[in-house]
C-alpha cells in the first residue's frame, strides 16, 4: 500500500508527504525488530536513527506541506523472521531512495538538498538492512 503510495505521488508535496510516512513506519518497524532479533539490535537501531534523519531532512523542504498526513500505525510486523522483515524494510527503502532522487532533480535548491539529504539516510537504511540479512 505505502509502495503504491509512492509510485502515484505526482508531485514534488506528494512525494514528501509520502517519504514523511515512509520514514516514520520505518522508524517504528526497526525499532520493534531491533527488540524482537538481538542479533540484529545494532542494524535495526541504526537503520531507526537514519529514518529519523530522513524524516527530519524532508520536514526541511520548503515544499512540504502543514498538516502531515500519517499512516495508520502498524509498526508491528507480521512475520517473524527478521530477516524477512529487515528485507522488507531495504526495498521500500530503496524504492524511497529512488523517488527522492528523482524528485531532487526536478526540485528548486531548498527542496533539492533535503530530497538529496533525505534519499541518502534511505540509502544508508538499505545498507544497513541489506547487509544483516
Amino acid at each position: 500500500m505505502v509502495e503504491r503510495q509512492l509510485l502515484d505521488a505526482d508531485d514534488l508535496a506528494d512525494v514528501l508527504v509520502v517519504a514523511w510516512e515512509i520514514f516514520g513506519l520505518v522508524g517504528g518497524l526497526a525499532a520493534d525488530c531491533a527488540d524482537r532479533a538481538p542479533d540484529m539490535y545494532p542494524a535495526f537501531m541504526f537503520a531507526r536513527g537514519a529514518a529519523v534523519n530522513g524524516r527530519n531532512a524532508v520536514a526541511s523542504a520548503p515544499s512540504m506541506p502543514p498538516g502531515r498526513s500519517v499512516l495508520a500505525e502498524s509498526s508491528k510486523p507480521s512475520a517473524t523472521d527478521m530477516y524477512e522483515v529487515a528485507d522488507a524494510i531495504a526495498g521500500l527503502a530503496s524504492a524511497l531512495g529512488a523517488r527522492l532522487r528523482e524528485a531532487a532533480r526536478l526540485a528548486d535548491d531548498g527542496d533539492r538538498i533535503a530530497c538529496q539529504n533525505a534519499a541518502r539516510d534511505a540509502d544508508r537504511i538499505v545498507g544497513l538492512l541489506a547487509e544483516s540479512a
